[in-house]
């Protein structure tokens, strides 16, 4: 009868400190969460004529260790317009995010802006300021 509770207390003792250790390694693998990384946070398309389509490719990075979600795009004029290579980014994976500025109708410096939302915890919504300066198309003028 004795030998059956030393054992029994044995076993206990066992899972007792199986569990604990399960425990620990399950709280010190815990993954970092997505983490969005864009290659600028603002570019200039510099000077180009009225009625031009200038475009830029942005690198977007997930530097976490968990999926990165692109849960949207948001553009701050019509004369914007973007894409992106994917919404699901794995870990230590990047996607393009193509972005085309509409000159037309435009002239002068013009500044515009990107919003990027995801699952980045720390910083859901990403903004990248756009800057462009579009010269003005000259009509020669005729003489009579």
């Amino acid at each position: 009868m004795r030998k059956n509770t030393i054992i029994f207390f044995l076993i206990g003792v066992i899972i007792i400190l199986g569990s604990i250790l399960v425990f620990s390694n399950i709280q010190t693998k815990s993954l970092l969460p997505p983490k969005l990384l864009v290659s600028e946070e603002e570019w200039d398309f510099g000077k180009v004529k009225s009625g031009e389509k200038p475009t830029h490719i942005f690198i977007m990075k997930n530097e976490g260790e968990e999926d990165l979600i692109i849960e949207g795009v948001k553009e701050s004029c019509s004369c914007i317009k973007t894409s992106i290579s994917t919404a699901r980014i794995k870990p230590g994976e990047s996607a393009e995010l193509k972005v085309i500025y509409d000159t037309t109708d435009y002239q002068g410096k013009d500044e515009k802006h990107i919003h990027i939302y995801s699952n980045d915890s720390r910083e859901p919504e990403k903004r990248i300021n756009l800057y462009v300066e579009i010269e003005e198309l000259k009509v020669p003028y005729l003489k009579d």
